[in-house]
């Protein structure tokens, strides 16, 4: 299976198929796409909390920026996703980047 099959599983909240993603493949966590995003910035637009904290706890980059420069922590909070704000800042994300 593909990278991108990771992105589109986060950005669809489909938590099962990205654990099995992950599990077969853990370099997926960081992987980019062609706007440079992560399973995460997707995670964080989409708005699953459980996904979220999956990726996190398997060490996704928080403060990763896409090729416009927005890190997981823009998007969740552009998106108006305050768990997964909140999840981010916990887990270390720049609030000042």
């Amino acid at each position: 299976m593909s990278n991108l099959s990771a992105h589109s599983a986060a950005q669809n909240n489909q938590f099962s198929l990205l654990r099995a993603l992950v599990t077969e493949d853990p370099k997926v966590i960081n992987s980019l796409d062609v706007d440079e995003r992560t399973p995460l910035h997707w995670t964080a637009s989409s708005g699953s909390i459980d996904i979220a904290r999956f990726l996190i706890d398997q060490k996704a980059e928080v403060d990763k920026p896409d090729n416009s420069g927005w890190t997981p922590l823009h998007i969740a909070v552009s998106a108006g996703h305050e768990e997964i704000v909140q999840e981010l800042i916990g887990a270390g994300a720049d609030v000042n980047k």
